[in-house]
C-alpha cells in the first residue's frame, strides 16, 4: 500500500505531561497535512490502554517521534522495532526531534532500541547547531539530514504587561498626556493610574480614556501607604512621566520594591540612587511622550521570549518533511 502523501503520524499520538504534541497536531494540521492517528501510543498520566499493537489504515509518510521510547512502552521494544520496520517498508520515512539527546534517567534495556530507531532514522529535528554538535556525540547513527528549529512557544496568551502611575495628580507630571499616548498603541498592557487627583483636568481627561479604553484602571483619590505598597506590588513597570524629576518618593518606593522604571533622567543622575541596568530603569534625557513609549517598546521587545510560533515553525517543519521524502530513503 503506497503511503498517504502529505500525512504524518506523530509518536506519540497524544501526550498528557505537555501541550507539545497537541499544538504540533494543530498546528501541522492547518498546513494541509492529514495527521493520524491510529491509537497505537498514547502518553498519559494514567497508563493508557494500547487499542491495536498492529497498523491499520492509511500508511503515512512521515513518521515523526518525538519521544520513541513511549512506543517501547506502549508496545514492548521488539514489537515497536517491528512496527516502525514495516512502515519502512510500505515507503514511511521516519523523523525525530531530539527533545532529549539521552534518557533522563537510565534504561539499560532500552538501549538497543533505541540505538535500532536512530539507525532508522532518516531526519532529525534539532533545536540548533549546538544541540546538533551535542547530541552526535551521544548518537553516531542519527542521519546526515538535520533541521534547526528552537522550541516552539506555546499559544498561551502572553501576560498583558502592567504599568503603574501612583502619587498626587499635577500638571508636571504629565499623567494624562502619558496614558493618551501609550493607549493610543495596541500594546496588550495594563496601565494602573492611582493617587488623589489636584489637576482638574488631568481628572477629567484620565476619566474619559477609562471609560473608552479597558486597559486604564484609574483609581483617583488618596492612598495610604499600604494600599500603595500593595497596588505597587502589582505592577511590572513604575512609570514617571514627569517633565523633571527632581526627588521622588515614589521613584525610591518603585527602585526598593524591584519594579521597572521609565522616567527622565533624575537631577543628579541615576549613581544616585544605585547601579541599574538598562531594561530596570529605562531613562530619557528629556521628556517626550513619544521618544519614551518607542524606547519602553524596544526594551520590552528584546525581553520578551523569541521562540517561533507554532503557526511558523510548521511550515518550517513540513518543508523539512518534503525534503526528506524526497531523498533516497536511507540504507539501514
Amino acid at each position: 500500500m503506497p503511503t498517504t502523501p502529505a500525512s504524518v503520524w506523530q509518536v506519540p499520538e497524544t501526550c498528557g505531561w505537555n501541550d507539545y504534541v497537541r499544538e504540533a497536531d494543530q498546528a501541522l494540521a492547518s498546513t494541509g497535512w492529514i495527521v493520524l492517528r491510529p491509537d497505537i501510543c498514547r502518553d498519559t498520566p494514567s497508563p493508557a490502554v494500547v487499542a491495536r499493537t498492529t497498523w491499520t489504515g492509511p500508511i503515512p509518510a512521515i513518521a515523526h517521534l518525538h519521544w520513541p521510547e513511549k512506543l517501547a512502552a506502549a508496545l514492548g521494544p521488539e514489537r515497536a522495532l517491528a512496527l516502525m520496520g514495516e512502515l519502512r517498508q510500505e515507503g514511511t520515512r521516519i523523523v525525530q526531534t531530539l527533545h532529549n539527546l539521552a534518557p533522563h534517567e537510565p534504561r539499560p534495556d532500552l538501549a538497543r532500541f533505541r540505538a535500532a530507531i536512530d539507525v532508522m532514522t532518516d531526519g532529525v529535528h534539532f533545536f540548533s547547531a549546538e544541540h546538533e554538535r551535542v547530541a552526535r556525540e551521544h548518537r553516531p547513527a542519527l542521519p546526515i539530514p538535520a533541521l534547526h528549529l528552537p522550541h516552539p512557544r506555546y499559544s498561551t496568551p502572553e501576560p498583558a504587561i502592567s504599568i503603574g502611575c501612583f502619587g498626587r495628580l499635577r500638571p508636571y507630571k504629565r499623567t494624562a498626556e502619558f496614558a493618551a499616548a501609550i493607549l493610543a498603541g495596541d500594546d496588550e498592557l495594563r496601565l494602573l493610574v492611582a493617587g488623589h487627583p489636584d489637576d482638574v483636568e488631568a481628572d477629567r481627561r484620565l476619566r474619559a480614556i477609562a471609560e473608552g479604553d479597558t486597559r486604564l484602571d484609574y483609581r483617583p483619590g488618596f492612598l495610604p501607604v499600604a494600599e500603595f505598597r500593595h497596588l505597587l506590588a502589582t505592577v511590572e513597570w513604575v512609570a514617571l512621566p514627569y517633565g523633571q524629576l527632581h526627588s521622588s518618593g515614589v521613584l525610591v518606593e518603585a527602585l526598593q520594591a524591584d519594579r521597572r522604571v521609565l522616567s527622565v533622567a533624575p537631577v543628579g543622575g541615576t549613581a544616585l540612587y544605585g547601579t541599574y541596568d538598562h531594561d530596570r530603569w529605562l531613562t530619557v534625557p528629556v521628556w517626550n511622550e513619544q521618544a519614551a513609549i518607542r524606547a519602553w517598546r524596544s526594551t520590552v521587545s528584546q525581553s520578551r521570549i523569541a521562540l517561533p510560533t507554532w503557526s511558523d515553525a510548521a511550515g518550517t517543519l513540513v518543508d523539512f518533511y518534503s525534503a526528506v521524502i524526497a531523498t533516497p530513503p536511507r540504507r539501514s
